[in-house]
């Protein structure tokens, strides 16, 4: 009995602790998924969205005047130079959206297909690493990450810190930036 154990079970056993030790990071499900799923993300992608409950349709509905979000965005709340840089591009992704969509509508918003892969990579580079909008989602990027009007404060971050996030972001940038 003991035999067919290390037999059968332990090769087992050592395949899934390896396969878990050395998952691929320059997949995007491996870790960029999920973090780009944080409430802190989709709140903002699924806000023009009416079947995803976004906030124009909802606490947001009578403020749809994308002029006035400034009023209530400023520049001390969110920390972006300019509060009108208070805006996710619509319909770049949703909440909705499995690892592979997500990734492909990321790269069509990029114009990726228009694109030799270094320039792609030093474009995604800027923007996942310095454009404040996806810092303001990352726990702790800034001084600001999470900042929301009347000194509230979002709650579903992006773990990890901007160390963790660096390094997942380049391990994907540098692995070929695969939408798998």
């Amino acid at each position: 009995m003991f035999k067919k154990i290390i037999q059968y079970a332990l090769p087992a056993l050592l395949l899934f602790v390896f396969g878990v030790v050395h998952a691929d990071d320059s997949l995007f499900s491996t870790n960029l998924y999920a973090k780009f799923h944080a409430g802190s993300c989709t709140i903002c992608h699924d806000f023009f969205e009416k079947d995803k409950n976004g906030l124009t349709f909802t606490t947001h509905k009578k403020r749809r005047d994308t002029n006035r979000c400034i009023t209530c965005h400023k520049t001390g709340v969110t920390g972006f130079e300019h509060s009108a840089d208070w805006f996710a591009l619509p319909g770049l992704y949703t909440s909705d959206m499995d690892a592979k969509t997500t990734c492909e509508k990321i790269m069509e918003a990029m114009n990726a297909a228009f694109k030799s892969k270094p320039l792609l990579a030093k474009e995604m580079e800027d923007h996942l690493l310095a454009d404040p909008r996806v810092l303001w989602g990352i726990e702790g990027a800034t001084p600001n990450s999470g900042n929301l009007p009347r000194k509230k404060k979002e709650t579903d971050m992006v773990k990890g810190g901007m160390d963790e996030w660096k390094e997942q972001v380049m391990a994907w940038i540098e692995g070929g930036m695969k939408c798998e």
